[in-house]
């Protein structure tokens, strides 16, 4: 009897102890400002060299800084890690950097990590720097400054943007194994840099004590991953998250005039896309790796016949709720007039008779009589994807399916999440799927990602999945080149027209919208939110992101009139007491409905 009673009181001893450090604990938390921010979309990697989707490059954008940046209002060139350049030809740029610039571990930032970005990235291809640094060199002096030479006239310089990463970290990892770095190493020059991340649940960033611009007002972020858009909605409602990004259109309009939440319809040239797989050996690709696209996806005819079936005003109305306009030609910047007029010939417009007639013309015949057309004798079935992550994709497919079935165009339907289709994309193990892209400021690398040289070619790295339509063009690429080096704006938006006009008409993209970032926040616990660019883009998922360093906290509370956290601890003081009370008698057993 003693020692049950002994163990009881030691018990009790314990979790008051335990109770009374958690209540210390969460009044600590109480005194740090967190910005909590909802989406739909996981990172698919920390790995900056590796990552392709938005909310990766949010990451990016607040864990790594370049020697140049880009004002919020207008995209212009302004300094960054550089504090001022100069040229006398200029191919050849010299940068002066900021004095005292150091990493978040408090290692010297000099312009060796720079230099050494930029050479290694050239050398080893990096995915996600290629298209900048392909013809630059870049050398270091001295830790402050830093020359970067161009083979070529560069219409970008001195605009440098590039994310720096840590040399002290980085030349660990082996060459051929960058794409590997799980990149956790949470080392960065932005404001904030990534301390913990749980696939699927959420990943949490620290404010960097030593960002060149200063010590920033908020301590932490948290980007909290929702498996359902209506319910981030909720959450922003009642004030569980501080803002939303891709907030459902059907729930959008839902949000104007409501108390301390202001939606954004950010635009910054985003847009949706159906890609065709016209992948047709052009470089030459192991088959054995990959489920090879459809044969008559290799078929211009064919892929123009898909391209007048898709209604895509219907699927502004109905799917987007109307926020979006129908889309012609690829958006490969924000600023529109890089997006060339299409004339009434080169436009693909709804009409199914004429998408009939065109796979009539071609020999797609339905012999058998049961609704789908054939090739080489077999029915004609693609294989649709679908995003598991999007609100989107499945009424998408709904739609275009139904579309293609009343051409004679049968469909198989596929579900992955994010990460799975990037693979797939990769591995060109696909006919069609709907995704979106948010473009840089400047076209060019958008339009790097569609040369021949980006179509995977080796079965054991599918690491150029950008090029997700196998679009393969000799002229295109000549194009590209001639754009790349063209400093006269007006030959080189000529040029970009040419182009896209060209790249639109192989139908393998047909981009069904131009469609903003649908996004919300209260304005309750934070002020300062900037839209980038200004009055028409969003105020997070931009190009540089420079909301989290300009937001400042109201003072108010998170909660919405609840209990404090250290009125909280009280309670779970006393109802642990409780329960170490009630423990001398029943034993408890622990539940399915428990989380972890």
């Amino acid at each position: 009897m003693k020692s049950v009673k002994l163990v009881v009181v030691t018990t009790l001893v314990v979790l008051a102890a335990l109770a009374l450090t958690t209540a210390a604990t969460a009044q600590s938390d109480d005194e740090k400002v967190v910005l909590t921010v909802g989406l739909t979309q996981d990172l698919d990697t920390p790995n900056v060299t590796a990552g392709e989707l938005v909310s990766s490059y949010e990451l990016y954008n607040l864990q790594y800084a370049g020697p140049t940046d880009l004002a919020a209002d207008d995209f212009a060139v302004i300094p960054g890690l550089a504090e001022s350049w100069a040229s006398d030809d200029g191919k050849t740029w010299t940068y002066n950097l900021r004095e005292g610039l150091e990493w978040s571990d408090g290692t010297p930032l000099t312009a060796e990590d720079i230099a050494y970005t930029i050479n290694r990235s050239r050398d080893e291809e990096w995915l996600n720097y290629t298209s900048t640094v392909a013809n630059l060199e870049a050398e270091a002096p001295d830790a402050r400054t830093l020359v970067v030479t161009s083979k070529v006239n560069d219409p970008r310089l001195p605009a440098l943007s590039i994310y720096v990463v840590p040399k002290h970290i980085w030349e660990k990892v082996p060459a051929g194994e960058i794409s590997n770095y799980p990149a956790l190493d949470g080392v960065g020059s932005g404001p904030f840099t990534l301390t913990e991340w749980k696939k699927g649940q959420f990943w949490r960033m620290e404010a960097n004590p030593n960002f060149w611009r200063g010590q920033v007002a908020i301590d932490e972020v948290v980007f909290r991953v929702f498996r359902n858009a209506d319910a981030m909605v909720a959450a922003l409602r009642s004030g569980e998250i501080d803002a939303a990004h891709n907030v459902p259109a059907s729930a959008f309009p839902d949000l104007e005039g409501e108390e301390d939440i202001v939606p954004v319809a950010g635009e910054q040239g985003g847009f949706d896309y159906l890609v065709l797989n016209m992948y047709d050996d052009k470089p030459p690709r192991d088959t054995e790796a990959f489920d090879a696209p459809h044969p008559a996806l290799t078929d211009p005819q064919f892929r123009a016949a898909i391209a007048h079936a898709i209604d895509k005003e219907t699927l502004v109305e109905r799917v987007l709720n109307g926020i979006a306009t129908p889309g012609t030609t690829m958006s490969p910047s924000p600023n529109p007039s890089w997006i060339p007029e299409l004339t009434e010939e080169e436009t693909y417009d709804f009409d199914l008779d004429q998408a009939r007639q065109i796979l009539d013309d071609a020999g797609y015949t339905d012999s058998n009589g049961d609704g789908i057309r054939e090739y080489e004798g077999e029915n004609i079935v693609l294989r649709y994807a679908i995003r598991s992550e999007s609100e989107y994709s499945k009424p998408y497919a709904e739609f275009i399916t139904g579309w293609l079935e009343e051409i004679g165009i049968d469909t198989t339907l596929s579900t992955y999440d994010d990460g799975q289709l990037i693979e797939v994309a990769g591995k060109g193990d696909f006919d069609l799927y709907v995704w979106g892209w948010t473009p840089f400021v400047d076209p060019d690398p958008m339009l790097s990602y569609f040369q021949c040289s980006q179509v995977s070619v080796d079965e054991s790295d599918f690491s150029n999945y950008y090029n997700d339509a196998g679009f393969c063009d000799e002229t295109y690429d000549q194009l590209y080149t001639q754009q790349n080096t063209e400093l006269d704006l007006d030959e080189r938006t000529e040029i970009v027209h040419d182009m896209l006009t060209r790249f639109y008409s192989s139908a393998g993209y047909i981009v069904t919208a131009t469609s903003p970032d649908l996004q919300a926040y209260r304005t309750d616990r934070f002020t300062g939110w900037v839209k980038q660019p200004a009055e028409t883009g969003p105020v997070l998922f931009s190009n540089t992101s420079p909301t989290y360093w300009n937001l400042t906290p109201t003072g108010e509370s998170s909660s919405d009139g609840g209990l404090s956290t250290a009125g909280i601890a009280a309670i779970v003081v006393a109802g642990l007491i409780g329960i170490g009370l009630v423990g001398w008698f029943v034993a408890r057993r622990r539940t399915a409905e428990e989380r972890e």
